[in-house]
């Protein structure tokens, strides 16, 4: 572990850039010149850089491949996910927790098959800023998780304010943090004088969307440095009335009701008791838990598609700024209860109707309107305070590029944030495209202060992408737990402040020098050797040696595996062979010191075993060196 925590201090050393350098590696438009270029491009913008990926990048360049990898389709992962689901109930009906399996098997699946290498990447680093797990309170409802994956994919390169709005929509997300079916606090008359009952809002999903999601804890500049007021001190974004007013504002969301639906052939029934507008205002359907396709008599894994679709509103829950008894009319509260007042100061007026079980047809429309309205209004508010820029900018550019990014990296991509060069604020697309295509992120990949600890589980498909590894026969990957070894599984964090925080600093060498390895918080002893171990699994599944040291291979049925004719296709001289494979893996990177080892190892312990054996032992000891531990 040492000898890592140098070789990673030693990537991330801090880099100063000069104006003419920076100006010099400006021609992004260009294609790399080299394998090893494009697959160190590759390893940050997707999951690993397969040989057809290679090829194509050196042909067309880098902006045109991420004009091509934008335009491509998201391969969504909710609809295989519940199609697989209805079709295994119907042999063997289990519970839903049985079927958390699928989820994670599909969602390594989709990476190892997908076109669109470039989104799934980019939406799996949304994840890690917007953060739902299934740990927990969301541990039966893999469809629900799913369609968040999906979420994030069709917003990967879209806007940052459409894809809060889906976020704070997500059903996923609300069960999650607490916001599904959070309603306001009653004021009734005592006395003869109004006073508030006993329930009050749900804070958790307001002040989380505020430090995690957007704005961050304090005050930044847009080269994310902390401001600070006359006495030096930091200067806080929000403060505690600013999340109770918050959590006023986000009541009133729960699950939707779209009556009896058909899931693979299967129906799953619900009735509604209403139509149109009217069922915005059921007490029964905004507290409904939702029916699963039943089998004897028993809820099985097949979850009704209301547990997914968009939370709406239910005025009757909603805070509307009036009172909620027909006593005095549903009369607007005294100030200054009649009002929300948001972050910079927003305020939202009470509602210009009365919202409550008896509300006329004529109102129910404006009450609906008046509820989304005021969630839009703090959404709106979030996404135009200058923090945004460089918090989401700069967790961005750690998740795909390096953990310590110089401030004027984060300066010029919060800038593009803030405005594309076409006016609009959040476009995720031009944002991806300017942290990738960057000078300091083209920069010789000998540079110091470029690099980032690789996570645990992306070492695993960054081999799995080079060598074109497929499915096993019965199209299973075989991963469906990749926690006990990787520490690690999508969209499974223990918290919602992520697998590791942005900031954190290992004790130590890294954080005296002031460096970012956020990494570094789930590699550990424990870690580094059961990821070790499972990666000799993976490389060499299906392949077998037999006395004669001939290495035979029979494709497995329900595990991934390396292709013996990408393993064939490797040079078979020693030299070539570790040089192949420093190209692909390291691009061009290995140190003389690990050359010189590999070398000797092959010509001493490995001189009896034949090609494959030779390749596949190799291949592992790269994946678990440090060298291949930071992506540089």
């Amino acid at each position: 572990m040492h000898t890592l925590v140098l070789i990673v201090l030693m990537a991330l050393m801090p880099l100063a850039w000069a104006g003419e350098e920076a100006a010099a590696l400006s021609d992004s438009s260009a294609a790399p010149q080299s394998d090893a270029e494009a697959v160190r491009f590759l390893q940050r913008a997707t999951f690993g850089a397969s040989p057809a990926d290679v090829a194509e990048l050196r042909r067309v360049g880098y902006r045109a491949w991420l004009d091509a990898q934008m335009a491509t389709p998201p391969s969504l992962q909710r609809p295989s996910v519940e199609a697989a689901i209805a079709a295994h109930v119907q042999i063997d009906p289990r519970g839903p927790q049985f079927y958390r399996g699928f989820r994670v098997d599909q969602w390594f699946r989709t990476q190892l098959e997908a076109p669109d290498a470039l989104r799934q990447k980019v939406a799996y680093a949304l994840s890690q800023i917007l953060v739902v797990s299934d740990v927990g309170v969301l541990a039966p409802h893999v469809q629900a998780v799913a369609e968040y994956n999906d979420v994030l994919l069709r917003n990967a390169f879209g806007s940052y304010r459409a894809l809060l709005s889906e976020v704070t929509h997500s059903p996923a997300m609300g069960l999650f943090l607490s916001h599904l079916r959070n309603r306001k606090t009653d004021w009734t008359m005592v006395g003869g004088a109004l006073a508030p009952g006993a329930i009050a809002p749900d804070e958790n999903y307001a002040r989380e969307v505020m430090q995690l999601f957007s704005i961050g804890l304090v005050e930044r500049g847009d080269d994310f440095s902390p401001l600070r007021d006359g006495d030096g001190t930091t200067i806080a974004t929000y403060d505690q009335a600013v999340v109770t007013q918050t959590a006023r504002a986000l009541t009133g969301l729960s699950l939707s009701c779209s009556g009896t639906a058909e899931v693979g052939g299967l129906t799953i029934a619900r009735n509604c008791g209403c139509s149109g507008d009217a069922c915005n205002f059921s007490e029964r359907l905004f507290a409904a838990a939702l029916p699963r396709w039943q089998a004897d008599g028993k809820a099985t894994g097949l979850a009704h598609p209301d547990s997914y679709a968009p939370m709406v509103c239910y005025p009757r829950f909603a805070d509307t700024g009036r009172s909620a008894t027909r006593a005095n009319g549903y009369a607007v509260l005294p100030a200054p209860d009649d009002r929300k007042t948001v972050l910079a100061g927003t305020e939202i007026p009470a509602s210009p109707v009365a919202c409550h079980a008896g509300t006329p047809a004529k109102d129910r429309h404006a009450c609906i309107a008046y509820c989304e309205d005021q969630i839009a209004t703090v959404l709106d508010a979030l996404v135009a305070h200058p923090n945004v820029a460089p918090f989401v900018s700069r967790q961005l550019i750690q998740r795909l590029v390096t953990s310590n990014p110089s401030p004027a990296y984060i300066q010029r991509v919060a800038a593009v944030f803030a405005n594309d060069g076409d006016g609009q604020r959040g476009n995720l697309g031009a944002v991806v495209r300017a942290l990738l295509l960057d000078p300091e992120a083209l920069a010789p990949a000998a540079a110091p202060g470029d690099g980032k600890l690789r996570e645990p589980l992306l070492r695993l498909l960054a081999i799995w992408r080079a060598f074109d590894a497929r499915p096993g026969s019965s199209g299973e990957i075989g991963l469906n737990t990749p926690e006990t070894a990787y520490a690690q599984r999508p969209l499974g964090a223990a918290t919602v402040f992520n697998f590791y925080e942005p900031d954190y600093q290992p004790p130590g060498a890294l954080q005296e020098a002031g460096l970012f390895a956020p990494e570094l918080q789930i590699v550990h002893e424990s870690s580094v050797v059961s990821a070790a171990d499972d990666l000799w699994l993976r490389v060499h599944v299906g392949y077998v040696s037999d006395r004669r040291g001939n290495t035979a291979f029979v494709a497995p049925a329900r595990q991934a595996y390396l292709p013996p004719e990408a393993i064939d296709a490797l040079p078979a001289g020693d030299a070539e062979l570790v040089e192949a494979l420093n190209q692909r893996l390291l691009y061009g990177t290995m140190s003389a010191d690990m050359r010189a080892i590999l070398l000797d190892w092959l010509a001493q312990d490995m001189s009896r075993a034949d090609h494959r054996r030779k390749a596949l032992d190799l291949i592992h000891l790269i994946a678990i060196s440090p060298e291949f531990a930071v992506q540089r």
